[in-house]
Parts: structure tokens; C-alpha cells; sequence
């Protein structure tokens, strides 16, 4: 397979572009409390609206659903899903594990997805049908196969809380976008995960897909990111597995 096509080279370019402008805000950091007690920052909104404004532009008749400023229908020719600064609180506390995170989708079906993880110095893409990467290379697919015990996995203390087990070592960053590429590129064996919206996995949802992992609820149920398209949190454990990991188990809803 060829490297990325045009349209993700420049998709690359506004990600690395946004990362960067995160990056400069940070020197001069302000950070306050949304309603739900997380932080947001000077960055997050100011690359929202600047990718708002790029992404728009880019592929007219498209609209932006981003966490900073909300959900908008889809446009004539599809819609941004836009987290500007996942991980803001490693963001606002000086960590490198954050990341900027820029999904495609048209009728329906995410079409395309990169990340920045500015700090890292490395850019994931994935374009439906097209592959995915890293930093311009193409990632290789997951090994299907079980998730043994010395293994990592990515999953929180909600999913303790639903499921009785979850195999592997856990592990967690902090960042849906760090978690989501590491397991893309198999620094991470697997990720479970809950309570997402669908802005924030858009990217690697369709990263994990190129690389042929079992993305689906973890009762073995297909992911459907149409099931989440108003503005809907993901209610039940999902995951980014390796195919034929023989992990299913019940299904807990939060």
C-alpha cells in the first residue's frame, strides 16, 4: 500500500498545526473549571475554534461537533468530531501524554481520523479502506490471537467496577487518544473503555479498524458508532481488541 493520500497528508498538517498551537498557549496557561469538574484550558478552546475554522474550510458543506462548543448536526458533505486537547488535565500539568483528535464522518460511518500527540512528536492517520500511520509509515495489523497476563491493557476504575475481570495488566494514561494509538500500535495489547463520547474516539475507531482490530462491545455485539451520533455517551464496555482474543464476557450499562 502506498503512504497517505492527499486528503490525510493535509489532515496531518492542520492536526500537527493545532498541536503546535496548543503547545504555544500552554506558555501562557489559564485554566478553569467546567461544570462537571474537569479543567479546561486556554488551548482547548483556542485550537477548537481555530480547527472549527480550518476543517470547515478544507471540506466546505461540512460541519464541527467539538467538546469545547458543542454538537451541530451533520453537513451536506459530513462533519468534524473534534476533541482539541484530550487529556487536558496532563496537558495542564505539564505530562506529554495528551493529544489533539480530529475524526471524519459521512452518513453515518467514520470515514477518517488522526491524531497529534504534539509532545511525542508523533501523528497517527487512518483513512477508511486506506490504512493507517504513523508519522507517514504504514502501521502493520494487529496479531489476532489471546490477551495474555503479561500483557497490557488500557482500561479504568469504571470498568473495574462493571466487569468482574478484564485480561491482561492494566494500564492507563489519562488520555483517550494515548491509550486509543497505543493500542493501534500495539504498545498496548487491548483497551476497554465506557462513558466515551464519540468525538473522543472518533480517530482512533477508524485507526483500529485499518489495522484489523475486533472493535465491538465486549458481549460481542459490533460497535456501531451510528448508535452515537446525538450526542450520546457510549453506554456499555467496548473495547479495541485483537480478533479471536476469546474475550466475552456480560455486558454491563452504565
Amino acid at each position: 500500500m502506498a503512504g497517505p493520500s492527499e486528503t490525510l497528508t493535509e489532515l496531518q498538517r492542520l492536526a500537527d498545526e493545532a498541536g503546535r498551537l496548543a503547545q504555544s498557549e500552554r506558555a501562557r496557561l489559564a485554566r478553569e473549571l467546567k461544570s462537571d469538574g474537569s479543567i479546561v484550558t486556554n488551548a482547548d478552546k483556542a485550537v477548537e475554534t481555530w480547527l472549527r475554522n480550518e476543517l470547515t474550510s478544507f471540506i466546505p458543506g461540512t460541519t464541527v461537533w467539538g467538546e469545547e462548543f458543542g454538537f451541530e448536526d451533520a453537513g451536506t458533505n459530513g462533519r468534524w468530531l473534534v476533541d482539541p486537547v484530550d487529556g487536558t488535565s496532563n496537558f495542564a500539568f505539564g505530562s506529554p501524554l495528551w493529544g489533539v483528535s480530529i475524526g471524519f464522518e459521512v452518513g453515518g460511518r467514520l470515514k477518517m481520523g488522526a491524531v497529534a500527540l504534539p509532545d511525542l512528536r508523533e501523528t497517527f492517520l487512518a483513512e477508511d479502506g486506506g490504512g493507517a500511520f504513523l508519522n507517514g509509515e504504514l502501521l502493520p495489523p494487529i496479531p489476532a490471537g489471546p490477551i495474555r497476563p503479561e500483557e497490557l491493557t488500557s482500561y479504568n476504575d469504571t470498568v473495574v467496577r462493571t466487569v468482574t475481570s478484564v485480561p491482561g495488566k492494566m494500564r492507563l494514561s489519562g488520555a483517550f487518544v494515548v491509550d486509543g494509538t497505543f493500542t493501534v500500535r500495539q504498545r498496548y495489547r487491548a483497551l476497554v473503555a465506557i462513558r466515551e463520547k464519540l468525538y473522543d474516539v472518533a480517530a482512533c475507531v477508524v485507526m483500529a479498524r485499518e489495522v484489523g482490530a475486533d472493535v465491538r462491545y465486549i458481549d460481542g455485539s459490533p460497535f456501531d458508532e451510528k448508535e452515537l451520533l446525538h450526542d450520546k455517551k457510549i453506554g456499555r464496555l467496548w473495547g479495541i481488541l485483537p480478533r479471536d482474543s476469546g474475550w466475552v464476557t456480560e455486558s454491563s450499562a452504565l
